[in-house]
């Protein structure tokens, strides 16, 4: 079985088994958020997949009902499982793209289109609102883009009244598809405007792993001020291509997170 399988298999497993064990599924209220903000990391709405971390304007809408949901995170979908504890959907999405403009280390390298990408998600609250499990696969209709995926567990505590701190543990994962597309550099690139050698990744694996510390403040009722600051590391399997000149950067964020009552 496929990593990608195996991946989808044991989610799917573990939400739905999960789910059965409980006697009575809450119901839970349709939901609009907008988050915004400034973000640092290897993927921006502004200049698309980076290889030099930038700070850059974020936001993500939010809507969910019984039936579906839409954001700019997770796409235009449905849901499999959503309550209380657990949400778990499928959807259509997209997948950044790369320019070359947006970072010096592409110099010679050209563009990366984005896609259309088949996309699932799901998050689980084990212990509500203190430990989330979440993850996430896409999977690029433009075949050539490859396969992404996350997954982390973000642990908070409450320290003070309206003040919770967090920390935020994640992976990336890629295909090798993936990794040859973004990062990859073929015989005909090497050398064209730039000093790299080639490089053909053979395997799928990690892209990076990712530490985020934070607080949470509940500024009204209605919304809160997110700020964490980490560190993102890239794996030995991507180290190896000569797009990466260091190992660890610095990632970080600073967003509102507002609500908005739905009926």
């Amino acid at each position: 079985m496929s990593f990608k399988s195996k991946l989808v298999a044991l989610w799917v497993f573990t939400v739905f088994s999960t789910s059965l064990a409980w006697a009575e599924e809450s119901v839970v209220a349709d939901k609009f958020e907008v988050t915004y903000g400034i973000n640092r990391s290897n993927q921006s709405l502004l200049n698309g997949v980076l290889v030099t971390y930038k700070n850059d304007p974020t936001i993500n809408v939010t809507y969910e009902t019984a039936k579906g949901f839409a954001s700019v995170q997770n796409g235009l979908g449905l849901w499999l499982v959503r309550n209380e504890q657990v949400k778990l959907g499928y959807s259509l999405n997209y997948m950044m793209g790369r320019y070359a403009s947006a970072d010096t280390r592409y110099n010679g390298m050209g563009n990366v289109a984005g896609s259309v990408a088949a996309y699932a998600w799901g998050e689980w609250q084990p212990v509500k609102d203190a430990v989330t499990v979440y993850g996430n696969y896409s999977s690029a209709l433009r075949t050539n883009n490859g396969a992404l995926a996350q997954w982390g567990v973000t642990l908070g505590v409450p320290v003070v009244h309206k003040v919770n701190v967090f920390i935020d543990v994640s992976r990336y994962w890629a295909n090798q598809r993936y990794l040859q597309t973004y990062y990859g550099v073929t015989s005909a690139q090497a050398g064209s405007s730039n000093t790299y050698s080639a490089f053909t990744p053979t395997n799928s694996g990690t892209l990076y792993s990712n530490t985020l510390w934070g607080a949470m403040v509940e500024a009204t009722k209605d919304i809160d001020v997110v700020i964490g600051v980490g560190k993102s590391s890239a794996t030995g399997l991507l180290m190896n291509s000569p797009l990466l000149d260091r190992k660890t950067q610095t990632n970080a964020t600073v967003v509102l997170n507002q609500r908005f009552g739905t009926h």
